[in-house]
């Protein structure tokens, strides 16, 4: 996946039996982020993963974690 490619959106929220998936529909690939770690002496390091920012076709643009995301059409 990279910056420009045209991608599927499933948006996963929560695990388990709590875990809903919600169709957003398509959108392009505009930047990814690299999250920083959070860190509580009480339970250890939570590692949030990258994130993908995708322009949707409403025009917003929002950030989804790359397992929401599938790859429809590349750019070249």
């Amino acid at each position: 996946m990279k910056v420009g490619d045209l991608v599927d959106i499933n948006q996963k929220r929560g695990t388990g039996s709590y875990e809903s998936i919600t169709p957003r529909g398509l959108g392009v690939v505009m930047r990814f982020e690299e999250l920083e770690d959070l860190h509580y002496k009480s339970i250890g390091t939570i590692n949030l993963g990258p994130i993908v920012h995708v322009l949707l076709n409403t025009g917003k643009t929002e950030g989804f974690a790359p397992q929401s995301l599938e790859v429809i059409d590349g750019s070249d």
